[in-house]
């Protein structure tokens, strides 16, 4: 049975001011989140009637005690409804882990792209899936190389991710990827117990980084010149990370991994606050204060130190609708045999 959700603060804000925000977009934020989005107002629209017994209830009753209930229905939104999501990851997570990954060791990867190149997502969704089949390839050819064979494939689930912890505009990859690869024939070749498992990162890196200049010059997001000048950056703004191994028959582990990877961008424990004026205060998953990017600005330049986001309540939910994926859009990319 799904939660009220009108008893919280998130329902209740998006209630008292999503017309507001539909009224003063294009105004005010169309520059910086791209053009309103019709999936936004359909989205936002069925999460507010999730749970309301006057939208529509199924009548359940109990064959052995002849108890009868009403049931609401859900909305089924990702994204934006937080309770309905979560059902989402936990069926999803128990799927993969039972039914799709074969109980072989896994490992995460954790493909991330600089602040320059992720404002071009915001504009063009595609892009996204596009990036997901970059790390694929390079996840594919780096597998094929430790392994010394051309026909072998890894299995792979890659989950894009856009927000950040404050719901910042941070598009990234999560990849669980076996720790070998299969032959056309169905055998599974581990990699080599004397590598540790993991992949070379330095050249991981550089294939990763090759692969999104590539696409963003075919894209024509950017030009050359852009290219040649975020090469001779200090640090690239370019990312891998493998810091999480699953031995072999770890299910468990690969069923919270898969709920890590694909979790709301909005967590309703972390709206710690909502003031007497409207301001809402938005936590930091992590109590490590960083420089998270300047929500005044388009995103590639860092605010001060902090663990939380002081935020009006139609910036709040500009930065929040932005999450909501487009219509028939999949953030979860199955590759294998």
């Amino acid at each position: 049975m799904v939660d009220d959700p009108q008893a919280s603060d998130l329902w209740r804000l998006i209630d008292r001011h999503f017309d507001s925000l539909q009224q003063v977009y294009d105004d005010r934020y169309q520059a910086k989140y791209g053009y309103w989005r019709p999936i936004i107002e359909q989205s936002v629209t069925a999460y507010l009637k999730c749970g309301d017994l006057h939208e529509g209830f199924a009548r359940v009753r109990c064959p052995d005690c002849k108890h009868e209930m009403f049931v609401a229905f859900s909305c089924k939104q990702r994204c934006t409804c937080p309770s309905c999501h979560q059902k989402r990851t936990l069926l999803t997570a128990m799927h993969v882990a039972e039914d799709v990954c074969f109980p072989v060791a896994h490992r995460q990867v954790v493909l991330t792209i600089p602040k320059r190149l992720r404002v071009h997502t915001r504009f063009d969704r595609k892009l996204l899936g596009e990036l997901a089949s970059c790390a694929w390839r390079c996840l594919k050819a780096e597998a094929c190389r430790l392994l010394n064979r051309d026909e072998v494939v890894p299995g792979m689930i890659g989950a894009i991710q856009t927000h950040g912890e404050l719901l910042h505009w941070h598009p990234h990859i999560h990849v669980l990827i076996t720790c070998g690869a299969f032959t056309p024939e169905g055998d599974f070749l581990p990699v080599s117990l004397n590598l540790g498992h993991q992949f070379d990162m330095e050249r991981l890196l550089d294939v990763w980084q090759d692969a999104v200049f590539e696409l963003y010059l075919a894209k024509e997001k950017i030009e050359p010149e852009v290219v040649e000048n975020m090469r001779g950056w200090q640090h690239s703004g370019f990312s891998v990370d493998q810091s999480v191994f699953l031995p072999a028959g770890d299910q468990a582990g690969i069923e919270r991994l898969i709920q890590y990877m694909t979790r709301c961008p909005f967590s309703l424990s972390r709206l710690v606050k909502v003031s007497d004026t409207g301001q809402i205060v938005y936590q930091a998953e992590k109590q490590a204060c960083r420089a998270f990017p300047d929500p005044k600005g388009d995103g590639t330049q860092a605010g001060v130190n902090r663990n939380f986001q002081i935020l009006s309540p139609l910036d709040f939910l500009a930065e929040f609708t932005q999450h909501i994926p487009a219509k028939g859009s999949h953030l979860i990319r199955p590759r294998s045999l």
